[in-house]
């Protein structure tokens, strides 16, 4: 019996260890620090305020640029020769300059890759070039935040862009040495990304007005680039690049709306409804339709890698079947699910996995406390069946 009890005390030593180890002292607090060093620092309510208003003006700035180049571009645009689908334009601090030749053949060769050709909607393009000198009467132009003009009813044939260039691009344009070599595969693929929904205007035309409402109550943004070609392996986000034993990843998938961490997680549910959010009955669109899309790197999308999932979708069905969805007057989810001919959830989910391995959802005890609580539950079994075949002799 005395050594019955030395196991048992061991046994309960045991135990007190391991809530030493797993749990946390009486009074303490959760840590607010985060692992996540890519978070951007909480400012002051006033600089909040600030940037608020700022953002407000540069909306407003991009809309009346865009209003502004319609009526301006009118004039180009009759002037330009037949079969002319695209045009380039530029501008530095809203005057008008010489398009810089490595843009608009960069531009060219874009509109070739994504077989645009000859299109019934043409695409006029605006490259705002960044000032270099500090700008103090105004708030300055953000890079990766582009500005969209559909056609409507005021001009049902041309889709206007406005693209800042930025800092690194601007020189690049200027002629400054930024590397040894210039990258123009680069450039290539950026300006196929900028033209965003004027691409799918241009390839397919304007959308019934199911499919518009549905994009314009989500910002386009499952339709920021037309990419026909083979599929790559994109890393646009913190999720594809780092790997689940980091906490920085688990933070990033959080980090994302609760539908698109279930179709992370291949949930026929929440992929379908990351894909169907802003799909209703009565969808408004607004005239004039104008959208900014941010495509800074780092921004918390509705669905990874959510910006290609139409150009992916128009690939996999073909032109045909395709258009026939972007023209069709039904609901959104019938219209997708007869082009796909897969449920949209089955679909989409498919799909993610080409991205990012599946994740676990749900509570999972650390691998150390397993093998633990088992050693011990294995442990206190053995010193049971020691203890009855001992009565049992006796």
């Amino acid at each position: 019996m005395a050594s019955v009890k030395r196991w048992v005390l061991v046994g309960l030593a045991g135990c007190a260890a391991l809530a030493l180890a797993y749990l946390p002292p009486r009074g303490a607090t959760a840590r607010d620090g985060s692992f996540f060093r890519a978070q951007v620092p909480w400012g002051t309510p006033a600089r909040h305020r600030a940037q608020a208003l700022a953002d407000e003006w540069r909306s407003a700035d991009a809309s009346l640029r865009l209003l502004r180049a319609r009526r301006e571009l009118q004039g180009v645009l009759r002037e330009t020769k037949a079969g002319t689908s695209l045009v380039v334009v530029s501008e530095s601090a809203d005057v008008a300059i010489a398009t810089p030749p490595i843009v608009d053949s960069a531009f060219h060769v874009a509109w070739r890759q994504l077989d645009l050709g000859e299109t019934k909607v043409r695409v006029a393009v605006i490259i705002h070039l960044a000032v270099t000198g500090p700008v103090r009467d105004r708030p300055t132009i953000e890079g990766g935040i582009a500005a969209y003009l559909a056609p409507d009813s005021t001009d049902r044939t041309t889709c206007i862009a406005v693209l800042p260039a930025g800092i690194y691009w601007t020189r690049v344009f200027r002629g400054a040495t930024v590397s040894r070599r210039l990258p123009f595969d680069a450039l290539v693929q950026t300006l196929k990304t900028g033209l965003g929904p004027c691409a799918f205007y241009a390839r397919y035309g304007a959308p019934g007005k199911s499919v518009r409402g549905w994009l314009v109550a989500r910002g386009w943004d499952l339709a920021m680039t037309l990419d026909v070609g083979a599929r790559r392996p994109y890393r646009n986000s913190l999720i594809e690049m780092a790997e689940p034993r980091y906490p920085w990843y688990w933070e990033a998938v959080y980090s994302l709306p609760p539908t698109a961490v279930a179709c992370l997680a291949s949930r026929v549910d929440g992929c379908r409804a990351a894909v169907l959010a802003g799909a209703n009955d009565d969808p408004a669109i607004p005239v004039p339709d104008i959208v900014r899309i941010d495509r800074r790197w780092g921004r918390v999308p509705r669905l990874l890698e959510g910006q290609r999932f139409l150009g992916d979708v128009a690939r996999a069905v073909g032109r045909d079947r395709f258009l026939s969805f972007w023209t069709s007057a039904l609901p959104v989810d019938t219209a997708l699910a007869a082009t796909l001919k897969r449920p949209v959830g089955e679909w989409t989910a498919e799909w993610q996995r080409d991205f990012v391995r599946p994740i676990r959802l749900g509570p999972t005890p650390p691998l150390g406390a397993v093998t633990i609580a088992l050693g011990i539950a294995t442990l206190a079994l053995a010193l049971v069946a020691l203890s009855a075949t001992r009565r049992q002799v006796q």
